[in-house]
């Protein structure tokens, strides 16, 4: 993957992913990041406890966790192949980069679980 530089204007947001980064549920993840990336000791130990004390299902990981879940749950390769003539393009190229995008963030979820 080739990397470049992009101004944040230029940056595209999906709603969705937008929706979810500022929803009220990832708000303790965000202030930890913040609180570390001011490099504050003290707020960053009260949002790690935060977190800490958070439920199983009102995690982050039990939020992507579940996604996963809930979209394999089914799956069915078969149906795929019924499904992709009919895809037309460049629908079909799109979807291809999606995917291609999911199953690196799946890599990276995975190596993540690895070395915790």
């Amino acid at each position: 993957m080739e990397m470049h530089n992009v101004p944040l204007r230029g940056i595209k947001v999906d709603p969705l992913a937008h929706a979810l980064a500022t929803s009220e549920g990832n708000r303790p993840y965000l202030d930890c990041l913040i609180k570390a990336y001011r490099d504050n000791a003290v707020g960053l130990e009260a949002a790690l406890e935060v977190i800490r004390d958070l439920p199983l299902e009102k995690r982050y990981t039990w939020r992507v966790f579940s996604a996963l879940r809930w979209a394999f749950a089914d799956f069915e390769d078969e149906y795929i192949g019924l499904d992709l003539p009919h895809i037309p393009e460049p629908t079909r190229s799109e979807m291809t980069k999606e995917l291609e995008l999911r199953l690196h963030q799946l890599r990276m979820l995975l190596e993540t679980f690895h070395t915790e």
